[in-house]
């Protein structure tokens, strides 16, 4: 997959982000910037929220596939991690 590719994959996983929190600020959100702290900061349902509309909107299924979920570490490690499986 190319670099354009994954930055598309970036910036869509950014809007279900916003989407699953609520929370526009994370539109914005650096690649580096982990998930399950601040700033993101996934809660629980947040996060099970998320990885389903991975798995509905990529037919991605990271839990499934990452039982340690490494890929939601950052940002960019989730979208390399969808974009390798599209």
């Amino acid at each position: 997959m190319g670099e354009r590719a994954l930055s598309d994959v970036v910036d869509e996983l950014r809007g279900l982000l916003v989407e699953v929190t609520g929370r526009a600020e994370l539109g914005t959100l650096p690649v580096e910037a982990p998930l399950l702290a601040p700033p993101a900061e996934l809660g629980s349902l947040s996060g099970t929220l998320l990885l389903r509309e991975i798995k509905v909107r990529y037919g991605v299924d990271v839990a499934d596939e990452d039982i340690n979920l490494d890929a939601l570490q950052t940002l960019g490690s989730l979208a390399e991690f969808v974009a390798a499986r599209i």
